[in-house]
């Protein structure tokens, strides 16, 4: 990330302390801390190019889960996983955004009218994936897309690099003497 800084001429203080959110719908990230509004606007639009806020909340969520794919973080939990995999579903099978549908009736409407519903099902690849988010999306019918359950993600980043937020073993370059205790064959890729 440095380097990445660096590359495009925006340079911060050893102080500074950044955090990234990263919405889960957008990939729009925003950058807060205590560097000059000129310099946090210049690394959100450089973060925000091309694929690299996505890449940063991708990554974020991986380092979100323990070998057992638990999640391990303050910032996540199932009820917002589901939610996110629910929204990203309905919206590359039907084009619309979930969040903007009214429940009426048994099904969601979006704002023109279409049941999203039915249009899900007639595109749906598989009627297990049918089944699966459709019952998803009644759970959330009962009271309304919450957005406190939106995946929205922050990672630290400071002059030692990027740090996990949230949880107890990170794995930021100042978060890692939890891993001085853990035997050195479990990071060792054996064939």
């Amino acid at each position: 990330m440095s380097n990445l800084l660096s590359k495009n001429g925006i340079s911060i203080s050893k102080q500074a302390d950044l955090v990234f959110s990263i919405d889960p719908y957008t990939y729009q990230l925003t950058v807060s801390g205590n560097a000059d509004r000129d310099t946090l606007s210049q690394i959100e639009k450089l973060l925000n190019e091309g694929d690299n806020a996505k890449n940063i909340w991708t990554h974020a969520w991986i380092c979100m889960h323990d070998a057992d794919n638990e999640i391990v973080n303050s910032q996540a939990n199932m009820t917002k996983a589901n939610q996110y995999s629910l929204w990203h579903e309905v919206y590359e099978t039907t084009g619309y955004d979930a969040r903007n549908a009214i429940y009426k009736n048994g099904t969601f409407i979006a704002e023109d009218g279409t049941d999203l519903l039915a249009l899900f099902k007639e595109k749906s690849k598989n009627g297990a994936g049918y089944e699966l988010y459709s019952k998803r999306w009644l759970q959330y019918a009962k009271n309304g897309w919450k957005k406190e359950n939106d995946l929205v993600l922050k990672i630290g980043f400071d002059s030692s690099g990027l740090y996990d937020i949230g949880q107890e073993k990170g794995y930021g370059a100042a978060q890692n003497m939890w891993m001085k205790g853990v035997s050195q064959s479990m990071f060792e890729a054996r064939v």
